[in-house]
């Protein structure tokens, strides 16, 4: 019987989902690979019930823009502001995170750019808190987006900047 409890314990541990890393897991190791390679970091606030959130990830995973993303960031995705049973998603740490980088009441996605020291570089946020751009629908999102991108990654050629604002809806 000792044998029976100890595989049916075993097998409750290997169904059981692991719990998601903490945002300090995902920034250290973001962090590290960061460092060998000279970039910075791009962090993408999200959940699971986000639409624009969903939006963001599609254009920033289309493989032009990644391989662009590729050369000059690592990107970290913390999962924030889930609800009921969700809230297992969510990175332990992520909601203090963002609410340090001046996102705390800005809505989703939240996109920060930190360097290889972790220090905030730029933010979603226009002009200061309540002020994030989301998803960069208009033309003045998007100019913020990119240039959010290009203080993070100063090598970043106007050819491939041009590749990621074409990856973007057409401004309204």
């Amino acid at each position: 019987a000792g044998l029976a409890v100890t595989l049916a314990l075993a097998l409750d541990a290997a169904a059981a989902p692991a719990a998601p890393p903490t945002a300090g897991e995902v920034l250290a190791a973001a962090v590290k690979e960061a460092r060998s390679g000279k970039r910075s970091v791009l962090v993408v606030f999200h959940a699971s019930w986000c639409g624009w959130c969903r939006k963001l990830e599609t254009i920033l995973a289309a493989p032009r823009v990644q391989e662009v993303l590729d050369r000059h960031y690592v990107k970290a995705g913390l999962t924030v502001l889930e609800r009921g049973e969700k809230e297992a998603l969510e990175n332990g740490g992520a909601e203090e995170l963002l609410s340090s980088l001046a996102g705390k009441d800005a809505g989703l996605p939240f996109v920060a750019v930190l360097d290889r020291k972790r220090r905030p570089v730029a933010t979603s946020n226009l002009s200061g808190p309540g002020t994030n751009v989301g998803f960069p629908a208009k033309a003045e999102e998007q100019d913020h987006f990119l240039s959010m991108l290009r203080k993070g990654a100063p090598r970043m050629s106007d050819a491939e900047a041009a590749v990621i604002r074409a990856a973007f809806p057409a401004p309204k």
